[in-house]
């Protein structure tokens, strides 16, 4: 008995451990020589738990549901919490679609195009473009609006890219990401 209790505790240490080690930090370029480093706020206040088999639901810090999360085989749907429809994610092998409607028109597209490379597209126009450097351990985020990229000390994730689609809220944005990568992505 004493042995399962220890092996528990010391399960539940690595974890502690795993988890706090994968924290990841956000650096923006100030200038092309000087680059500042800063942690990444998780702004992310909502808790999550299955309630079916298919089914998540996400709640506020008063355990109101906000969201629910809709599993289909090929992706899933981001839904208020009386199920309504917010986005609808269709996962492909080489690609991702995001849309507001059920019918997938006019998506954001996720269209990965290497093993460390990405690019956001909206009506064959391209949004937004990541690379991973496997030397510097970075991730970095380009758009046609911003000034400098984006650097994330993180591992590659095309899901990164969903933080530059105008007209998201930062919360969903984070659930989307947050659910993305749980897919792969």
């Amino acid at each position: 008995m004493k042995f399962k209790i220890t092996l528990a505790l010391l399960f539940t240490l690595f974890l502690s451990v795993l988890i706090s080690c994968n924290s990841s930090t956000k650096s923006n370029t100030t200038s092309t020589t000087n680059t500042t480093t800063s942690t990444v706020e998780n702004t992310d206040s909502y808790t999550s738990k299955m309630t079916k088999s298919d089914k998540k639901k996400y709640y506020d810090n008063s355990d109101n549901v906000v969201y629910e999360i809709k599993y289909k085989p090929d992706g899933f749907k981001l839904r208020t919490a009386s199920s309504t429809l917010i986005w609808k994610v269709k996962l492909y092998d080489d690609k991702v679609k995001i849309s507001d409607n059920e019918e997938n028109l006019n998506p954001y597209e996720i269209k990965l195009s290497d093993i460390y490379k990405a690019k956001l597209v909206k009506n064959n126009e391209t949004l937004a473009k990541t690379s991973y450097s496997l030397e510097s351990k970075q991730q970095s985020l380009t758009s046609e609006t911003d000034a400098q990229p984006e650097f994330f000390k993180t591992p590659y994730s095309p899901s990164l890219l969903v933080n530059k689609i105008h007209g998201i809220p930062t919360d969903q944005k984070q659930i989307l990401i947050k659910e993305l990568k749980a897919k792969g992505y």
